[in-house]
């Protein structure tokens, strides 16, 4: 079962016309940079540590471009192990492969860029996988 969905109305271009970088793909887990042109949830504990943090944002580009990020936090004093996926419903979706997580470090794992065109509602869900264990989060 999954919580509700983050919503994002994607807006028109002359909304988005200061933000002209695009969004890239990756499976992988790269260093997150926040930019004017992301929305994300509030972070949220994971159950397996109070000390691992993670969101779901959405990206929309100048073009109307759009994908979706797992950001993960760990302010834990050990490594963790994760993994997860994210699901969207406009087509940007991607499994995230698993990786180590060092202490003191963010991680994002960035599902494709894919056009989304204007006036389109947003929904992105995440599954974060902490230590072998899942909990899907996303919010409104």
């Amino acid at each position: 079962m999954r919580p509700k969905a983050l919503l994002v109305a994607a807006m028109t271009g002359a909304a988005l016309a200061a933000t002209s970088a695009s969004a890239s793909a990756a499976q992988n887990w790269q260093t997150v940079t926040s930019t004017p042109n992301m929305t994300c949830s509030a972070y949220k504990q994971h159950k397996v540590s109070n000390n691992v943090n993670f969101k779901v944002c959405i990206v929309v580009n100048s073009n109307l471009d759009a994908q979706a990020v797992l950001v993960v936090q760990n302010n834990a004093g050990v490594a963790v192990s994760i993994g997860g996926e994210v699901a969207t419903n406009f087509g940007s979706n991607v499994d995230c492969a698993s990786s180590t997580l060092n202490p003191g470090f963010t991680r994002g794992c960035y599902s494709p860029t894919v056009h989304v065109g204007s006036g389109q509602t947003l929904i992105a869900d995440a599954r974060l996988r902490l230590n072998g264990v899942d909990e899907w989060w996303s919010a409104s």
